[in-house]
């Protein structure tokens, strides 16, 4: 039987170290580097196609909800087996990670010796196959993907970490991709394409209300110095965001 290829993401290098030399034990793993933060994760991901991520939540950067965020739409068809880990046991997080295609979550402190049995449990569970690298370049055309969406998506969660929204809130989705569809054309008209809420609704199979509403909330919760101020529209936000990311990039 082949190993499973193992990759962590940890940006305190201390936990990362002493989890890599603990499962470096066991010869049913393949360590590969170390990835100090969610952008590094991505295109280690990428490019060495490990069988089971570790992931944190709390990074630099991008965190561990913009890395699971990202990977969702491939993930139907074979990227790694998610084991998150978190000193974070509140319950929106564990949820959003569980609904983002996290495969299990685990609460730090935790017995190393326990999570190394609960990777290869989990690995054969869910019968994950390392792919070829064929298969995998061939993912990112049938879904009409290109490296300008990459971009436009990492640079769409910076800002909006920026302008203070909060990435375990289902609105943040929504806003992420409502961005990533529309950037093109709202540099060419200066206006979000008309239908784009639509597009997200139907794209998640919920109603366009529901999409809303949540990126209402999401946007409500963003703390102000005037509280008593009323908050920007979405579009308003959305078209904010899009801009700072013509500006300075």
């Amino acid at each position: 039987m082949s190993k499973i290829r193992v990759l962590i993401v940890e940006d305190n290098l201390l936990t990362a170290r002493s989890l890599y030399d603990k499962l470096s034990e066991s010869q049913d793993f393949e360590l590969l580097d170390i990835a100090k933060d969610g952008v590094e994760a991505i295109e280690r991901i990428k490019n060495e196609r490990p069988d089971v991520v570790l992931l944190d939540i709390i990074m630099p950067r991008l965190d561990g909800i913009g890395v699971l965020e990202y990977s969702r739409e491939y993930r139907e068809n074979g990227l790694p087996v998610f084991i998150v880990y978190s000193a974070v046991s509140a319950e929106n997080y564990i949820s959003r990670a569980m609904n983002l295609g996290a495969n299990y979550y685990i609460i730090k402190p935790f017995d190393e010796s326990v999570l190394a049995l609960r990777i290869k449990q989990i690995f054969t569970d869910n019968n994950v196959k390392q792919y070829s690298t064929q298969d995998y370049n061939t993912r990112i055309p049938s879904k009409q993907k290109n490296r300008h969406d990459d971009e436009l998506k990492l640079l769409a969660t910076k800002y909006m970490r920026e302008y203070g929204l909060k990435a375990h809130m289902t609105g943040y989705c929504y806003i992420r991709d409502i961005i990533t569809q529309s950037f093109d054309v709202y540099c060419q008209s200066g206006t979000l394409p008309k239908g784009i809420y639509r597009e997200i609704a139907a794209k998640n199979n919920v109603s366009v209300q529901k999409v809303e509403r949540a990126i209402r909330n999401c946007i409500e919760n963003v703390a102000t110095e005037d509280e008593t101020q009323k908050k920007p529209t979405n579009s308003q936000v959305i078209c904010q965001i899009i801009e700072k990311i013509r500006a300075n990039n």
